[in-house]
């Protein structure tokens, strides 16, 4: 057996997976959702999928230096010129650097087009939330029932009854999440569950990861108009456009996305 040839195939096979592991975390839901919802693509969670892109860039890491190795001799062939002197800035080094810096640059600073392709990439992660669903609060499906009940208004005896009518099995010590496994769905459908059984003006409204949302898109999960949004905006000295990213806006204004929404008088939990 070749050494050489195993690295080589070793570097193929594992940069096939992290291309593949690449696109599917482009694409997926923010951490919020996804716990929230136990989100699956493929039969793959969002953690499964990110221990294998780290696995395997592990794996594709050591393959590169075995391959470095093992091709020292054309590697520094393409660092001489014509008269086979060893020069570092060939041309060739000089475009490679180019791009390599316009990459960093592009995506550090926003410059079009990568900038264009981020956003679309956190639309298509946006995307997920219509359909599963976001938590009342950050990381709520850490917290005990009797926490969880607690802080979005529920009556926790009231919420227990419910779950034991529909055969939710639980302990109010523990965590949403422990509670959704242990009867084989998400964190998403117990609370689902408790706010369709259960009527309570003190629920709270998601205000996790409005950020990186548009201003339509922060109206919709504020249940207002974007007319309505901006006009609330523009009382406050706040221009914006339904399409601009609410955290530019903030930032515009040297301000933070909670600050805003303290002074439109919402409150994070």
């Amino acid at each position: 057996m070749s050494l050489k040839k195993i690295t080589s195939l070793t570097m193929l096979l594992s940069m096939l997976v992290m291309t593949f592991t690449g696109i599917l975390l482009f694409i997926t839901p923010p951490g919020r959702v996804a716990n929230w919802s136990n989100w699956e693509i493929l039969g793959l969670t969002k953690d499964l999928i990110a221990n294998f892109h780290t696995t395997f860039m592990v794996l594709f890491i050591v393959a590169t230096i075995l391959h470095i190795f093992y091709n020292i001799k054309p590697m520094l062939s393409y660092m001489k010129n014509s008269l086979r002197e060893f020069v570092f800035f060939t041309k060739e080094m000089i475009v490679s650097l180019i791009v390599f810096v316009l990459f960093i640059c592009g995506t550090a600073f926003g410059f079009f087009p990568f900038s264009t392709f981020l956003d679309f990439g956190d639309k298509v992660k946006n995307s997920w939330e219509k359909q599963a669903g976001t938590a009342p609060y950050a990381h709520a499906e850490l917290s005990s029932l009797k926490s969880f009940t607690k802080k979005i208004g529920f009556d926790l005896e009231e919420s227990k009854i419910i779950l034991q009518k529909n055969n939710i099995i639980f302990e109010e010590e523990n965590s949403l999440s422990q509670i959704a496994k242990q009867n084989d769905t998400s964190p998403s459908f117990i609370y689902e569950l408790l706010k369709k059984n259960l009527k309570n003006s003190n629920q709270t409204i998601p205000l996790t990861g409005l950020g990186k949302k548009s201003i339509e898109e922060v109206a919709s999960t504020l249940n207002i108009s974007v007319d309505e949004f901006i006009l609330k905006l523009k009382e406050l000295g706040i221009e914006a456009k339904k399409d601009d990213k609410f955290k530019n806006i903030a930032e515009q204004y040297d301000m933070s996305v909670m600050d805003i929404l303290t002074k439109l008088g919402y409150q994070k939990e």
